[in-house]
């Protein structure tokens, strides 16, 4: 009796150390961690051009509405940072060393939470200029807090390119560098003519992917196919 039962311990042991070998048990397991360790970062211009209407609705609320549904469908373990760029001072030159000098935080890096993360943005809206390089060297700056092995994602979403004098595409550059070796995405959203070459460069720089969005529902899709990519 004692033997037979050592024998069906020996065999739940084995079975069991064979499952947690195996690939399936080995993926679910690379999965779990990998969602822990991401982080997402959004960088949303609040410069004055944001004000301008798509389809009936100001850029800055078209563009605000899809962070939100982005944000929403994140992978529950991803941290998540927000900041705007170009909402303080205004778009005249009283107001262009303000505007270009302050970043906004309004999210800190954490979990998605549905209440706050909406609220972040109340009452901010689109004013000055367009400190691009500004904000893509606060997003550095953070990645000095990041824990090694972490996948960190930046996405500038914008409408223009750099007003401030900065040099976007070095700093895009660092910031891939830097200690996370971040990956920086780029959304134009109803750019003007010849801010495109810009925009490229700066993703380019940042070992990551340019997008055009012409519409709301364009830079919708986009952040859509990039959630998905954050799921696998």
């Amino acid at each position: 009796m004692l033997k037979k039962v050592f024998t069906l311990v020996t065999l739940a042991v084995l079975t069991l150390s064979m499952s947690i070998s195996s690939p399936v048990f080995a993926e679910a397991s690379t999965v779990k961690k990998h969602n822990k360790d991401v982080r997402v970062t959004i960088l949303l211009d609040a410069s004055g051009s944001m004000a301008r209407k798509v389809e009936g609705e100001r850029k800055f609320d078209l563009a605000k509405e899809e962070v939100f549904k982005f944000a929403q469908s994140l992978p529950k373990d991803a941290k998540i940072r927000m900041s705007l760029f170009g909402s303080e001072g205004n778009n005249k030159n009283s107001g262009k060393a303000q505007s270009c000098e302050v970043i906004r935080g309004v999210y800190g890096v954490q979990p998605y939470e549905k209440e706050s993360f909406e609220n972040s943005l109340n009452g901010l809206g689109p004013n000055g200029w367009t400190p691009i390089a500004r904000a893509l060297e606060n997003a550095k700056q953070a990645d000095e807090q990041l824990n090694k092995g972490t996948k960190h994602i930046v996405y500038l979403i914008t409408d223009g390119e750099e007003t401030c004098g900065g040099d976007p595409v070095k700093v895009a550059k660092e910031l891939h560098n830097s200690k996370g070796s971040t990956v920086v995405n780029v959304i134009g959203l109803d750019f003007n003519d010849g801010y495109e070459g810009q925009l490229k460069q700066v993703a380019k720089a940042g070992k990551g992917h340019y997008y055009q969005a012409s519409t709301g529902k364009e830079m919708g899709s986009i952040l859509s196919a990039e959630s998905l990519k954050l799921h696998e």
